[in-house]
């Protein structure tokens, strides 16, 4: 059974109210999606009697085997623009600038009609399910985010959302750390083949050596209990831990957790005076200041907010960072810790690239970087391929002799990238230069790189020769990019367009 809602104005949400059953909390619903949702959805449908395999795996293990009677199935709701209608006849989807028989399979103009899907439980409490909306229809949400193609199927269409999981906790059977993995671990799934989907009893399970059962579960992770969920599902989870008790003590920390982010990986992000947890998927970079600079800044001074899939929220809440107003629940500076599951093949961890960045100034013969003072310094992970894709991309700013080692150096499959800018060059998304570095290295290595440019020379190194001096280093003199403005790689993130 489907439900058609057309919506003029907010108060139109309150229509889910009459067409769903209290056991989904449509109140509660209606009045989170008012104010948390764009003027863009103006048409709703709701898909009755769904059957959700994440609530499916608490029901069968949890909710069936108590004194209340709770339903097997869910309620989905799916958010669409104003120019889809549905033929409640044929059950057909249609674009009302299209004939009808033009869309009667995939219509790739779905693609930027349909805003995703919230999955309903119908457990009173806690009721907002698996949800994937697109970042540009939430309200206040700003700047760049960690997001996949999700295949949502209905009424025999195959439609796509770009976004990133997210659901409430249920308060019993799971809480809010359980949330933030599963919302990473889904992520994951939808991102690489080789990451297996887990539904959320899988979580419950995955963070004990036992199954935990009862109570156990409500009561919350400590942050080693992440940790083995994260291990558990194929990842290589590193804690970092916030050294004194403020931003000011231990800038590293939010250095290391922005270069995460930055580098595509969602991040399990901990609050322990608010004994909160959440995970931290995007970023937003702040207007530059006019007022000149007085010291080395790097991309976590540059942040205005980040962005956070918290299960309080509909995902992309912004959290205000680095003193930025309006205040938001809670900032960026209460994160104390946080977990980054990483790919087997990184071993190059953060905090030894954020020393590296600043010693590559004083190594001989210098690339020409920009004054101290006036230099914003950024690192992030990416793999040699999208490396070379961005080559390729940008070939014009690059000397042949550049690409040719571009293309041709034995880059292991992850990379860690340095890049040198100005406070005018950052504010215009170019950098100075630009340092390549093996995320396979060991730390105890004194020169994990594999290339160091700007726009006058390059270092190449032979990462087969252990001796610099014996033919593990290569000079080059660029040609043609002198007067070259380099662009910033940004490929890891998407830019949210609010709608």
């Amino acid at each position: 059974m489907y439900t058609w809602i057309k919506i003029e104005n907010t108060e139109d949400f309150d229509q889910l109210v009459d067409a769903i059953g209290q056991e989904y909390n449509p109140k509660k619903v209606a009045n989170t999606i008012k104010s948390d949702i764009s003027a863009a959805v103006r048409r709703v449908l709701i898909e009755h009697n769904y059957a959700d395999k994440d609530y499916r795996s608490t029901y069968y293990n949890f909710y069936s085997k108590k004194g209340r009677r709770y339903r097997s199935s869910c309620v989905r709701l799916h958010f669409f623009h104003e120019d889809v209608e549905f033929d409640d006849r044929l059950y057909q989807l249609s674009d009302v600038n299209k004939p009808f028989s033009q869309n009667a399979h995939v219509d790739e103009r779905f693609g930027e009609l349909y805003f995703g899907y919230m999955v309903l439980r119908p457990t009173g409490v806690g009721t907002i399910g698996r949800t994937v909306l697109s970042p540009d229809i939430r309200n206040n949400a700003r700047g760049l985010t960690i997001c996949a193609d999700h295949k949502v199927h209905l009424l025999g269409y195959k439609m796509n959302v770009r976004g990133f999981p997210s659901m409430d906790q249920h308060n019993d059977i799971s809480v809010c750390a359980h949330a933030a993995c599963w919302s990473i671990l889904r992520h994951y799934s939808e991102c690489y083949t080789m990451h297996r989907e887990f539904l959320v009893h899988d979580i419950t399970l995955m963070a004990q050596h036992r199954d935990p059962g009862g109570l156990l579960p409500s009561r919350g992770l400590e942050l080693s209990h992440v940790e083995r969920v994260f291990q558990e599902a194929g990842t290589y989870p590193i804690r970092v831990a916030r050294k004194g008790e403020s931003a000011k003590k231990d800038p590293e920390f939010y250095r290391q957790l922005t270069a995460y982010i930055e580098s595509g990986i969602p991040v399990f992000a901990a609050n322990h005076g608010r004994f909160h947890a959440f995970a931290v998927v995007g970023c937003n970079r702040q207007s530059p200041s006019a007022k000149p600079p007085k010291n080395e800044r790097h991309s976590w001074d540059e942040l205005q907010s980040m962005i956070v899939i918290d299960d309080h929220y509909l995902p992309y809440q912004s959290i205000s960072a680095n003193g930025s107003k309006p205040k938001s629940p809670y900032d960026v500076e209460d994160i104390d810790a946080f977990i980054v599951p990483l790919p087997e093949k990184v071993h190059y961890p953060a905090d030894a690239v954020d020393i590296l960045a600043s010693s590559l100034r004083r190594l001989p013969p210098m690339i020409a970087l920009p004054e101290e003072k006036d230099t914003v310094v950024r690192y992030f992970i990416t793999t040699g391929s999208a490396y070379r894709r961005f080559v390729r991309d940008y070939l014009s700013e690059f000397d042949p002799e550049l690409v040719k080692v571009a293309m041709t150096l034995p880059f292991a499959q992850f990379l860690w990238i340095v890049e040198y800018a100005t406070s005018n060059e950052w504010a215009e998304s170019h950098i100075t230069a630009r340092a390549i570095i093996d995320a396979t290295a060991s730390v105890h290595e004194p020169m994990p790189l594999w290339l160091f440019h700007g726009r006058d020379r390059a270092l190449v190194f032979n990462r087969r020769v252990a001796d610099l001096s014996a033919g593990g280093l290569k000079q080059l003199a660029l040609k043609g990019m002198q007067d070259t403005a380099l662009s910033r790689m940004d490929q890891n993130l998407r830019t949210i367009e609010n709608k």
